[in-house]
């Protein structure tokens, strides 16, 4: 059977977004018949463990771990873990059999992908990049901000063209690339969730109830600019506010952080806290199996985001997520998502910048009975847009095309 590594900096299976997104390709590349090898990192993993030790299997997947880095300096050695790299793939005689290397991001510095692209060019094999995203650097640290702008637009702009083909997360980046004359393919963050249709479908009793998961700062930091956040949680929960004062009976919570983190990040946001009052919740920190279970017990979830690069160029697994579980999303119009939400069918568009506009699409939104709810929750199932069968073809086309 040929076999496909997938590396770089996700935390697999389930770690984060980014694990997400490489276990669904695997399992796309998997219906396609490649066994597919992770190599991701994590904290766990001491700095002296090799990556054979570090093996474990989940759903047939056999995965490996580089130590994520403890300091500024375990950033710099890409070399190491390269070298680590090649004396797994000979110990483990996966050469022979070795038909592409996936890198997803960098687990060091991205000179990493670049030692990677001279060897696999060296020895005959294919190199792709899953390409997700291209994000502004946003530290407060002036030195930290321009080795990263470095090192992304080393990555995005010079490394990619040097693959024998990318996956892309949306039509943003693929424009991109296409205009290099690169080999290219659309691949949205994959679903591989098993439900019948009839698992999700739930009666709200009288309070719609709207779910977010995510962390949109950093912690312990004062936002200065909530323009910098990728998710505009100040501007939903502001939103949130005019409903509660126009008498509408909802809940909305919130996963990922506290109260008292939410406010140390964005103090100025109290006075909207205290109006909203019972009408939401902060759960904190909580693993990815709890949120799925509350995320299936609400009526819709809730992602409202700036149109930029950084949020046209990338896709939210959030929205994936949501509409594979039957929860249709309230959002806005970033990224390729008109593609896969009809407004009214299976999710909702807000017009962030239009306050007036924004509130009138609320007030719609939470006058729906539980009956054309459920309706949308069908569709979404019914439809599963982000099943990994609609792109098997299409990647086995891509795959055989690539030089």
């Amino acid at each position: 059977m040929k076999k496909i590594i997938y590396v770089g900096n996700f935390s697999f299976p389930n770690g984060n977004a980014s694990g997400k997104r490489v276990f669904g390709n695997g399992k796309l590349l998997e219906a396609l018949g490649y066994d597919v090898i992770f190599i991701g990192m994590s904290s766990e993993i001491k700095q002296s463990t090799t990556l054979k030790e570090t093996k474990k299997i989940f759903q047939n997947f056999k995965y490996y771990n580089f130590s994520y880095p403890s300091c500024s300096l375990e950033w710099l050695k890409y070399k190491t873990i390269f070298i680590q790299l090649i004396k797994f793939i000979e110990e483990e005689n996966i050469k022979d059999d070795l038909e592409a290397i996936i890198y997803y991001g960098n687990p060091r510095l991205s000179l990493f992908n670049y030692l990677l692209i001279r060897w696999c060019q060296k020895n005959d094999v294919k190199i792709v990049s899953d390409c997700v995203d291209w994000l502004s650097a946003k530290s407060g640290n002036f030195v930290f901000n321009i080795v990263k702008w470095l090192d992304t637009t080393f990555q995005k702009a010079y490394l990619n063209k040097k693959v024998d083909g990318v996956i892309v997360i949306s039509s943003y980046l693929e424009g991109y690339y296409k205009k290099y004359g690169m080999k290219t393919i659309i691949i949205p963050p994959l679903s591989t969730n098993k439900l019948l249709e009839t698992d999700n479908i739930l009666a709200n009793n009288g309070k719609i109830k709207i779910i977010y998961a995510g962390l949109p700062f950093r912690q312990n930091i004062l936002i200065k600019d909530a323009k910098t956040l990728k998710d505009r949680i100040d501007i939903t929960i502001i939103l949130f506010t005019k409903m509660k004062e126009n008498n509408f009976d909802f809940v909305f919570d919130i996963f990922g952080f506290t109260k008292e983190e939410y406010l140390k990040a964005l103090p100025s946001q109290e006075k909207y806290i205290d109006i909203l009052g019972t009408s939401i919740f902060f759960h904190g920190y909580q693993d990815n199996a709890f949120i799925v279970e509350r995320l299936k017990e609400s009526d819709f979830s809730i992602l409202l985001r700036d149109v930029k690069r950084d949020t046209m160029a990338g896709f939210p697994t959030k929205v994936s997520e949501s509409m594979s579980f039957g929860i249709p999303v309230i959002t806005t119009k970033t990224s390729d998502l008109e593609k896969y939400i009809y407004d009214g069918k299976n999710g909702f568009f807000l017009e962030i910048n239009d306050e007036r506009k924004a509130i009138a699409k609320l007030e719609e939104i939470f006058q729906l009975n539980k009956i054309d709810i459920n309706k949308m929750k069908s569709i979404c199932l019914k439809e599963n847009k982000f099943s990994f069968s609609h792109y098997k073809n299409d990647v086995e086309i891509f795959l055989k095309d690539l030089n």
